[in-house]
């Protein structure tokens, strides 16, 4: 075999390790965004950006709690169990999108026990509290889902 038939092999070799290395690369960015939580700040400021998607899933244990307030655009699933979410709401939590969980003060267990139900789930440091005390915005009320939207174009 030349080195002109070798070719072709030694680019699926370079490809292959480099596909080995951002991969490892991507798990270890998820493993850091999961030991280090979002401020309330940071969470808002986030929510602001109109490229970034996160989604907001509110595990205080009690519903009340999410219906008293509540981050915007939050997911009501309390203690992370998709049978305490009211009826509906459990199928909208998507594992595979980026996610925030807000627990009432942060928690890191409460976090923990969750987090494992995503693959890139991050904590808001301080919880339902934090965001409280930082005078950020808040909604009350039942879960309301967002209506779906025109995609633009031409009818």
């Amino acid at each position: 075999m030349n080195a002109r038939s070798a070719e072709p092999f030694m680019w699926m070799g370079a490809l292959v390790i480099l596909s080995a290395l951002i991969a490892r690369e991507a798990f270890a960015r998820a493993e850091l965004e999961r030991a280090v939580p979002l401020t309330a700040r940071e969470l808002y400021a986030a929510i602001g950006a109109s490229q970034v998607k996160l989604q907001l899933v509110d595990i205080r244990a009690e519903l009340e709690d999410y219906d008293d307030t509540h981050v915007p655009g939050s997911i009501p699933l309390p203690g992370c169990e998709p049978a305490g979410a009211p009826a509906g709401v459990a199928e909208r939590v998507l594992a595979s999108v980026p996610t925030v969980i807000i627990s009432a003060a942060g928690e890191r267990a409460a976090f923990d026990a969750c987090a494992a139900r995503f693959t890139a789930a991050r904590n808001l440091a301080g919880g339902m509290t934090a965001w409280s005390d930082a005078n950020l915005p808040e909604d009350s009320g039942d879960y309301v889902p967002p209506k779906a939207a025109a995609g633009g174009g031409c009818l």
